[in-house]
């Protein structure tokens, strides 16, 4: 019989009862409401990487695209609160959604339950390279001096959102453009057709690396260790803070043992240093809240888009 290192062994047997317990269990179903290859789709896949390990089971990435994220999130809504479906669910479908579209097929408040927010992704005002404005001071100045276009990906986006908040807080309005996406917008950006581009930092500042854009600020609450030479608009303007996020969300209804225990591995997960450095290299900052932390910030959120999304008379059906 083979002499076991007491270490080793004790890693076995710590390993041993929660390798029991997932044999013969069907796979996770991890629902995103995104593309393969998109920003939320590749930061889904870490997640999952990560929960596989610390849960000992198959996690699959389930992409159900369509109606800004809805369609997945009502999946999850909908699922058997046993935890064998999940979703990765960023800001939009949580805390955005149900303010802009005329009906939705759950309420995200109701039918969804936190479980931790695993990553914050900033989000980046540009500018087009000949665009006079270096910063948000010289962006309000030439708001007030004549027309400016302000592109976004998407109609009721929190980038769309973004603008509207920064708007009112100026007191200044812009023309808004509305894209599928960064990659049909950002050649009007590099070429001036639009002005300013409001984006996420994961496909916003690779432009700005080689000077095909120049970046004036990120709505973050402070500055981000991701581009910590870009100031955030809070510094020029006050109570504009924005960014979008991927939760991990279950099923109204999940049994108490069983979110303390997706709780427990989802913040281990966004905690691991790999992890950290890996989601950085995506443009993201791992988070890991608890359960609470979560609830509290989408209702401040929830709150928030509400009442710019009626201010500005935002849609998306």
């Amino acid at each position: 019989m083979p002499r076991w290192p007491i270490a080793a062994l004790a890693a076995l047997l710590a390993f041993a009862p929660a390798a029991a317990q997932a044999q013969g269990a069907p796979p996770i179903r991890l629902i995103v409401g995104f593309p393969p290859g998109g920003g939320i789709d590749l930061l889904t896949r870490v997640m999952a990487e990560g929960l596989a390990a610390r849960l000992g089971r198959t996690v699959v990435v389930d992409n159900r695209t369509g109606a800004g994220g809805n369609l997945a999130a009502d999946a999850v809504a909908k699922a058997a609160p046993d935890g064998n479906v999940l979703g990765a669910v960023p800001a939009g479908p949580l805390v955005i959604n149900r303010h802009i579209y005329r009906s939705m097929p759950f309420d995200p408040l109701r039918d969804l339950a936190p479980i931790s927010r695993f990553a914050a992704i900033p989000v980046v005002v540009l500018a087009a390279p000949g665009f006079p404005a270096r910063d948000i001071a010289g962006l309000r100045a030439a708001l007030r001096a004549g027309p400016v276009a302000c592109g976004t990906p998407g109609a009721g986006t929190t980038q769309h959102l973004t603008i509207a908040l920064l708007m009112r807080a100026m007191g200044t309005e812009c023309t808004v453009v509305h894209y599928r996406g960064t990659g049909p917008a950002l050649p009007d950006l590099l070429t001036g057709t639009i002005q300013i581009y409001v984006d996420t930092v994961v496909t916003g500042l690779p432009p700005t690396r080689d000077g095909r854009a120049r970046a004036l600020a990120l709505a973050s609450a402070q500055r981000s260790p991701l581009a910590s030479e870009i100031p955030v608009i809070s510094e020029t303007v006050s109570s504009v803070v924005a960014e979008t996020w991927l939760a991990l969300m279950g099923p109204r209804g999940l049994p108490e043992a069983l979110a303390t225990s997706l709780e427990a591995a989802a913040i281990a997960v966004a905690r691991d240093p790999m992890v950290v450095a890996r989601l950085r290299e995506l443009g993201a900052e791992a988070v890991g809240s608890t359960r609470t932390e979560l609830a509290s910030a989408i209702a401040a959120q929830d709150a928030m888009w509400g009442e710019v999304a009626r201010e500005a008379r935002v849609t998306a059906d």
